[in-house]
């Protein structure tokens, strides 16, 4: 039961992390009046991951999660916030790549201490690290990339789209990934 809270509160932290990130890298300064959107958006869309889950349940959610979570706020910063679209769409796939991190560091404890509450703490826990060193040493560099220029703003977003694509693909809407199709390497 405590580990079932435990991965709800995960969610909800993992969703505050990708749309803070997201803002962060589309260049959104966080002044009293954004925090107050930003609080409610997230709010709103925790309100509606939740009504996915118990109307859905967690697989047609996770599934469904682009455009339950992802295009919204794509276009929230687009319509909301007036950022390009370019710049948007990438920042929030770049964030979404870099909550891949708190999630290995989740898996690698839980895997290591074999207890059902270490993975969500620990993912918790590196969630407020890693959003700490994305802040310091990421940001600046991505949002000067992406207002570089067009061709810079497409080839920075490339990676994470790949990865975008490549991770639902093969982990959320199919079991590619961990079973033995053909053309996906075995361990072992």
């Amino acid at each position: 039961m405590l580990s079932t809270y435990l991965e709800v509160i995960q969610y909800g932290f993992s969703l505050l992390f990708g749309v803070t990130l997201s803002v962060s890298y589309a260049g959104i300064s966080f002044t009293r009046r954004n925090n107050v959107v930003l609080s409610l958006s997230c709010l709103v869309l925790l309100i509606s991951q939740s009504l996915c889950w118990w109307l859905l349940g967690l697989d047609l959610t996770t599934k469904l999660y682009p455009l339950i979570i992802h295009i919204p706020l794509i276009l929230f910063l687009i319509i909301y916030f007036k950022r390009p679209w370019l710049h948007s769409v990438v920042s929030v796939l770049s964030a979404y790549l870099c909550c891949q991190v708190p999630r290995w560091i989740g898996i690698f404890f839980g895997t290591i201490f074999r207890n059902s509450l270490t993975e969500p703490i620990s993912y918790i826990v590196a969630v407020f690290l890693t959003f700490y060193l994305f802040s310091k040493f990421v940001t600046n560099t991505l949002r000067h990339l992406m207002e570089k220029s067009t061709i810079s703003c497409i080839l920075l977003g490339a990676v994470p789209f790949i990865y975008y694509i490549f991770d639902y693909t093969t982990t959320v809407y199919t079991d590619w990934l961990y079973s033995g199709v053909r053309g996906v390497p075995r361990n072992g």
